[in-house]
C-alpha cells in the first residue's frame, strides 16, 4: 500500500474533526430520543461523549476500508468527489445498520420530535449524521493537513 505523503499528522486531525464534529451532531439531536428529550444537557454529556467515540472509530474505520479499496494509504489527502461518496455511501449503510439493531434491541427509541424515513424505518437526524459527516471530516483533515504542509 502506497503511503505518499502522508504523516501520522492526518490520521490524528481526522479523528479530532470527526469527534468534534459528531459531538455537536450528537448533542444537538438529543432531544429527539425517548430516554433524553428531558434530560438537561449536562446528563447527556456522557451520553453523547461516549456514542461520539464510536462515531469517530466509524470515520478513521471507513477510512481504513477506502484505503484498502484504493490501495493508497493516502486515498483522502487530496479527495474528490468519489472519496466523497464512498465515503458517503459506506456510512450510510453503517448508520441505517447502527439504527436498526440499536431501536431494535430497545437500546434506545425515538421521541415524537424525530422525522421517520419510511423506506427504511430509522430516525432522519441519526441517518444522516454519519453520511453528512464522515466526508465534512475527511475533507477538512485533508484541507488541514495541506494547510500544514504549505
Amino acid at each position: 500500500m502506497e503511503n505518499k505523503h502522508l504523516s501520522p499528522g492526518f490520521f490524528i486531525r481526522l479523528f479530532l474533526v470527526a469527534f468534534s464534529l459528531n459531538w455537536a451532531w450528537e448533542m444537538a439531536q438529543m432531544p429527539a430520543y425517548t430516554e433524553m428529550a428531558t434530560s438537561p444537557w449536562w446528563q447527556t454529556l456522557p451520553v453523547c461523549t461516549f456514542a461520539t467515540l464510536g462515531d469517530a472509530a466509524l470515520t478513521m474505520a471507513i477510512y481504513g476500508l477506502g484505503a484498502l479499496a484504493a490501495g493508497r494509504l493516502d486515498w483522502g489527502l487530496n479527495p474528490r468527489w468519489n472519496v466523497y461518496a464512498t465515503a458517503a455511501i459506506l456510512s450510510a449503510g453503517c448508520a441505517v445498520a447502527i439504527e436498526w439493531w440499536a431501536v431494535g434491541s430497545g437500546r434506545w427509541s425515538y421521541d415524537d420530535r424525530m422525522p421517520i424515513v419510511p423506506l427504511v424505518k430509522v430516525g432522519l437526524l441519526p441517518l444522516l449524521q454519519l453520511p453528512l459527516l464522515v466526508p465534512a471530516a475527511l475533507g477538512i483533515a485533508a484541507w488541514w493537513t495541506r494547510r500544514k504542509r504549505d
